[in-house]
């Protein structure tokens, strides 16, 4: 006859579950699988690093910028950004670095020419130094693309200065007197002529007739704080003919959709000129291609709105009918009465318009030239301002900060209690802050923290084979610093977590807990991945063993019948064996099984055998000892009318069984 009794030993509930008189130590839940879904925190498409993860410098924050489908190459985008309202949606605040703003294409490389320009903002002058302004440069891929712009703070590191060509069609780039700002060519026929950059700024100038009339002149650009100043201010004018002041420069037109190219200039002076007329004072503005086609100047004509020149016609000004001899008197005489249909004040000073179409230079190479003309009598002088060609407007999308991944624990994986856990990770741009810029938190399954402000290092220690490569980690290769390890006996559960921070030096809105950190816009304050760009989360899963215990029954003899078809009557031998096996996947530790048995039996000295299986059970156990020995890797021992066993360990897979006889009373 024999019997087989079969249990499985849980913990559920805060207790164990037993279903015979045996002790195990060890969890055995069976193990559920968690969603290990991707949970990579480092942003697509990929960061911007100009000279590779901690060398150099490192940009932190970005925000994307859409072009319409009607952009093409050659063109100019625009758009206005405010740095101050983007790190506030990021939750963070620090001081713009305005050296720090880069234009990256699609493919991630600089745009060519860009040029962030921070005293315009929403086509008018901006104060410098507010955290905005216009961010301008060449589209060299067409359509509907989605650029970066990205930007940092000066706490992080200050970057140099934008090493790419600018646009400077508004002549910001140059210092005053600079008579070929960068992009752009000027000449003069005469050093007494003005062919130079200048700030904002009002100039006393006397005329040159004779006649001594003096006039503090308005030499404000149209936005920003410099412009271009052509013809005679400075000095008389000291010689005659075209081409006295010369400004080019060269650009490619789209193919398609070509555009505008739009001038901005200042006429002032005493002098005048009229349509069609070339003898007097006056500026060109030219497009020279395959042909050269005058869109302001004599030739241009239409003076009331596109005036060449402070005053019209070649004559005398007289009370009634314009000409040169008084300040900025357009289409005036001393009357005040306009005659050409121009409503401009006199002596008035404004900054004129006009948009000359580039379809008939569509993917041609032009260049873009102004020329004054001078008679030696009568200063005239021309402002240039914010020339711009073909241009697009950008929509701007909604700021990011830097990513953050956990490397280690992988996902999909699971750890052992008493496993001490390696936490490793990466960033898109090196964490900055000054005291233990990357740390880690661990969460068990129900949520609660239960290892917090893990340093982790890149500098070729606690793990890290190479310092500087952007693997962030800890092994708890130095006693000193915190660590994490599972607890024994911890029970299997699936949802743990480890948290990875990666701080750079801004401060949080969030509080000073969050400071460092980069808040995703809309997002609540708590610092999860789900709510920050630095904060990286992994799940991970606890396996513990999973044990099982049978216990088995037989009869090996009787007095009256031996071990022919013995039966269960006093005297008989009966033989009983626990196997205890574990299904893994963690290895179990300090292993103990007790069993007692009841008043109807005895036990039978010296006849207790281990081994891994029932049947292999031959090895004798010493009645009075229970651990262990050195040969012997189980350990058995009879106290009272107990059997007690032990195992060390138990690994995955193996088993432990406890064989004995006792007779029946």
């Amino acid at each position: 006859m024999q019997r087989q009794d079969q249990s499985r030993y849980c913990w559920r509930g805060g207790q164990w579950t037993q279903l015979l008189r045996v002790l195990i130590l060890l969890a055995c839940v069976t193990v559920v699988t968690p969603d290990f879904s991707a949970r990579a925190g480092l942003a697509t498409p990929a960061w911007w690093d100009p000279d590779g993860y901690s060398t150099g410098q490192d940009w932190r924050y970005r925000v994307p910028v859409t072009l319409p489908a009607a952009s093409s190459v050659n063109s100019t985008a625009r758009v206005d950004v405010d740095f101050s309202a983007l790190l506030t949606q990021l939750g963070v605040s620090g001081t713009l670095d305005v050296n720090s703003v880069r234009v990256v294409r699609p493919n991630g490389t600089l745009a060519a020419v860009q040029e962030y320009n921070d005293t315009v903002f929403a086509a008018a002058t901006d104060a410098s130094g507010n955290a905005r302004g216009e961010v301008r440069w060449i589209v060299q891929d067409g359509g509907a693309q989605t650029y970066f712009i990205y930007f940092d703070i000066t706490e992080n590191e200050t970057k140099a200065a934008n090493p790419q060509n600018p646009i400077n069609g508004n002549f910001e780039r140059g210092g005053t007197g600079q008579i070929s700002p960068t992009g752009w060519t000027g000449t003069r026929s005469n050093a007494n002529y003005d062919a130079q950059v200048r700030p904002n700024e009002t100039v006393s100038v006397t005329d040159s007739d004779g006649s001594g009339q003096t006039r503090n002149t308005n030499g404000n650009a149209n936005t920003g704080g410099f412009s271009y100043l052509l013809g005679a201010r400075t000095n008389s004018e000291p010689a005659s003919g075209e081409s006295q002041t010369v400004l080019t420069r060269t650009i490619t037109v789209p193919a398609t959709n070509p555009g505008n190219l739009t001038v901005r200039w200042k006429p002032q002076g005493w002098d005048s000129s009229a349509n069609g007329n070339a003898n007097y004072d006056f500026v060109r503005v030219e497009i020279i291609g395959t042909a050269t086609t005058e869109i302001v100047g004599p030739t241009a004509g239409n003076y009331a709105t596109r005036p060449f020149a402070p005053n019209m016609s070649v004559n005398q000004v007289t009370t009634t009918a314009p000409g040169y001899g008084q300040y900025n008197g357009w289409d005036m005489g001393t009357n005040g009465n306009h005659t050409a249909g121009m409503t401009v004040a006199l002596g008035s000073e404004p900054w004129w318009t006009y948009n000359a179409s580039l379809a008939a230079f569509a993917g041609q190479t032009v260049t873009i030239r102004f020329r004054t003309r001078h008679t030696t009598q009568f200063r005239s002088w021309v402002l240039v301002d914010d020339i711009e060609w073909s241009v697009v407007n950008a929509t701007l999308g909604t700021p990011q900060g830097f990513g953050a991944q956990v490397i280690t624990p992988a996902a999909s994986s699971s750890f052992a209690p008493g496993t001490l856990l390696t936490i490793s990770g990466r960033f898109d741009a090196r964490p900055t802050a000054t005291t233990n810029p990357v740390t880690a938190n661990v969460y068990d399954n129900g949520g609660t923290l239960v290892g917090s402000g893990i340093i982790l290092f890149d500098d070729g220690t606690h793990g890290d084979a190479v310092a500087g490569d952007g693997i962030w980690t800890n092994n708890g290769t130095v006693a000193s610093e915190p660590t994490y390890t599972i607890p024994l006996g911890t029970p299997s559960s699936s949802g743990w977590t480890v948290r990875l921070f990666g701080r750079d030096r801004s401060t949080s809105a969030a509080g000073a807990a969050n400071n460092g950190l980069i808040r995703r816009v809309g997002q609540p304050n708590p610092a999860t991945e789900a709510n920050y760009w630095n904060v990286a989360d992994m799940l991970f899963a606890v396996a513990g063993a999973n044990l099982t215990i049978a216990k088995t029954s037989s009869l090996v003899s009787d007095p009256l019948n031996g071990a022919t078809n013995p039966k269960a009557i006093p005297g008989a031998v009966m033989r009983y064996c626990l196997l205890v096996s574990n299904a893994g996947p963690a290895t179990a530790t300090a292993v103990s099984v007790a069993d007692n048995l009841p008043a109807t039996l005895t036990f039978v000295a010296g006849s207790i055998r281990s081994g891994t299986s029932c049947a292999g059970a031959t090895t004798v156990e010493d009645d009075d000892f229970v651990g262990a020995d050195e040969s012997d890797p189980f350990g058995a021992g009879w106290t009272g009318s107990q059997l007690l066993a032990s195992a060390a360990s138990l690994a995955n897979g193996a088993a432990m069984a406890i064989r004995f006889d006792a007779t029946v009373n």
